[in-house]
């Protein structure tokens, strides 16, 4: 029936895009200097760094914030500020920091 085509065509698109997905995070060592996950409880077409930055005393971090828009579709849309801690990054790579079966530099 044409619903049970459909339905086989939606779990085929979802385990096309999990293993693009799988593909992308075993590669982000070699893509970007540091990668940070967190899942949302909506999907965020909006994303705005903001520019006040706080360094972290006696400690390697920055507090960076952002804003982030949800997008729902039977829920009012919000506007969100979020803080992230980032280590800051030293213009010097110490390769005995870098572990290689984690494919990682360090660790916060």
């Amino acid at each position: 029936t044409a619903e049970k085509a459909e339905y086989c065509d939606d779990g085929f698109e979802e385990r096309i895009i999990n293993e693009e997905y799988k593909m992308w995070k075993k590669n982000t060592p070699f893509l970007y200097d540091i990668v940070m996950t967190h899942a949302l409880e909506w999907p965020s077409l909006t994303a705005q760094w903001l520019p006040d930055v706080v360094r972290q005393e006696n400690k390697d971090l920055e507090t960076h914030s952002l804003i982030l828009g949800t997008h729902t579709s039977d829920e009012q849309n919000h506007l969100l500020i979020a803080t992230v801690n980032i280590p800051v990054m030293d213009q010097n790579f110490d390769l005995d920091k870098y572990e290689a079966e984690k494919n990682e530099a360090g660790a916060f």
